[in-house]
């Protein structure tokens, strides 16, 4: 299990038809990078709770096909805690209190020429008020893409988030 958990540390999957990129975390971004057409962009983030125990898995969740590939795959029991709705401002973090007392900034970087939108995704250390690196993602609207690793509650957290969850791939 110990295996399962730390694969999920370092493990993003994105569930989506069209393609998705991830680059590397930067330090510094330019201004072509930042979204500059667009004051703001709705987005959805879905908290579960994921156990290898035997259960039941929300019905809202069973239709994403990203959650039934590995690693997700292995969890047999997906519990939705909570879904935020927030806005995405270009070059601006949106935070997302999650239950185990951590915080992850979500900040849109730019919308891409094709309409897919570029965002970073972090999360702050245990106690602490910096933010570790996570990824960059390119996602299409609509389309999740999700973060896993974190225990609580005799499971695993996994984080995922949708930009412009009103349309659909």
């Amino acid at each position: 299990m110990s295996l399962i958990r730390h694969f999920l540390v370092i493990a993003v999957f994105f569930c989506a038809s069209a393609a998705i990129g991830v680059s590397a975390q930067s330090s510094s971004l330019s201004k072509s990078d930042r979204a500059s057409t667009v004051s703001s962009v709705p987005a959805e983030v879905l908290v579960i709770l994921a156990k290898e125990e035997a259960g039941t898995i929300d019905p809202q969740l069973a239709k994403m096909t990203a959650l039934r590939r590995p690693p997700f795959n292995s969890f047999r029991s997906m519990q939705i805690l909570s879904r935020p709705k927030l806005q995405l401002t270009p070059g601006k973090d949106a935070l997302v209190s999650l239950p185990n007392g951590r915080r992850m900034k979500l900040t849109l970087l730019r919308v891409m020429p094709d309409g897919r939108y570029k965002v970073k995704a972090a999360i702050n250390r245990p106690n602490k008020s910096d933010y570790l690196p996570l990824l960059q993602v390119i996602a299409s609207a609509g389309d999740p893409f999700f973060v896993a690793g974190q225990t609580y509650q005799g499971g695993t957290l996994v984080v995922g988030v949708i930009v412009d969850p009103k349309k659909t791939p």
